[in-house]
């Protein structure tokens, strides 16, 4: 390591040790840790089916980050003001259950007025470039705001950039026995081969569970599967078979939204297209071409030209879909939607119900219907 670098990591360092400083990390661990747990629960997630950890970065592990070279000049560091620039001094990570629930995590974030989201990372391991499966996290850097009574820093810094790592549980247990396995010398290419098969297997018991729990929350919502909106003419409480296709995954989801609302930007709010997947998957539409055939079933160009009327802000594809499934599903739909919000959170389920059946109504009577 060239001298002006390891002097530059020294001197970083001793800005960052500085007691008050580290004091204030905690302080402000804490606090989010406490906020972070309040959007849990209000994204609906049960209790148990989380966990929510922070940890503040060591002197040491700060000091190789401040000596890391610039990628364009050797001679000079990445990071010209540590203190300021590295993005993970302080890091929250939050475990959950299912995909879906790291989703949910991730557009409650995404929403907060008090977190303000400056990037979303899906982070890999070092070989994942060179392998098909392996590490599994979804990063968010964020910024807290003044909303969140951020305790004032000392005189000179700055409150950081906080990184956020979602993971569900089986992602968890593989990236910590593969950090444990690397440091204990044991990653060689027969470990890697087993770590990728492992990877390989959580990811298929991931979708397993989520479609597990999307079945038995579809059967649980008024006019799921089991209720009117599935129902087709014919004999009393008869169910119709479900119709053959490809599965709809948050993937396909969104190389769909893409095709049917081609002139519409994409919704900027992290896992927002996990809340609108679980809207369709409640009414009973369960394949890409099931979806795309209800979409299709109504006037897309009245129902955008209904809502374009006077209104100054873009309508995303989420809402698009929100809007075009209103139409195809009919009145149940608002029961659907509602059903969705978590029960303990009636002034959001009565605004919900409100927000829909207005637009049903304006729908109605703009002709879209």
């Amino acid at each position: 390591m060239p001298a002006s670098l390891r002097d530059h990591a020294v001197h970083a360092r001793t800005h960052y040790e500085l007691p008050s400083y580290q004091a204030f990390l905690r302080r402000l661990g804490e606090l989010l840790e406490h906020h972070v747990r309040e959007l849990i629960a209000g994204a609906g997630i049960p209790p148990g089916q989380s966990e929510v950890h922070w940890r503040i970065k060591t002197p040491a592990s700060f000091a190789q980050k401040a000596a890391l070279p610039h990628p364009e000049d050797g001679a000079r560091p990445r990071y010209r003001e540590p203190v300021d620039e590295v993005t993970d001094q302080l890091a929250l990570r939050v475990v959950t259950f299912l995909p879906a629930q790291v989703e949910a995590v991730a557009q409650a974030i995404g929403e907060d007025d008090g977190l303000t989201v400056r990037e979303v990372r899906h982070k890999g391991s070092e070989a994942a470039a060179e392998r098909q499966f392996g590490y599994q996290s979804l990063h968010v850097l964020v910024d807290p705001g003044r909303p969140l009574q951020v305790p004032t820093p000392p005189k000179g810094y700055g409150v950081p950039t906080v990184e956020v790592q979602l993971r569900t549980q089986l992602q968890h247990v593989w990236a910590e026995l593969e950090h444990a396995s690397r440091y204990k010398g044991a990653a060689g290419s027969r470990v890697s081969r087993k770590f990728d098969r492992a990877a390989a297997l959580i990811e298929m018991v991931d979708e397993l569970l989520q479609e597990i729990d999307d079945a038995a929350a579809a059967s649980n919502v008024p006019g799921g599967p089991a209720g009117p909106a599935a129902r087709t003419t014919g004999d009393a409480g008869e169910q119709p078979p479900q119709p053959a296709g490809s599965r709809l995954t948050a993937r396909a989801l969104r190389s769909l939204l893409a095709e049917l609302f081609p002139d519409a930007p994409p919704s900027r709010g992290a896992g927002s297209e996990e809340w609108i997947r679980r809207h369709a998957l409640a009414a009973g539409i369960e394949t890409v071409e099931a979806l795309r055939a209800a979409v299709r079933g109504v006037d897309l160009d009245a129902i955008e030209r209904v809502f374009r009327e006077g209104v100054t802000w873009e309508r995303n594809q989420v809402r698009a879909l929100d809007d075009a499934l209103l139409a195809a599903v009919g009145p149940a739909y608002v029961d659907i939607a509602v059903g969705l919000v978590p029960a303990d959170d009636e002034a959001q389920r009565q605004k919900r119900r409100r927000v829909l059946e207005w637009r049903q109504r304006t729908l109605r009577d703009g002709g879209a219907l």
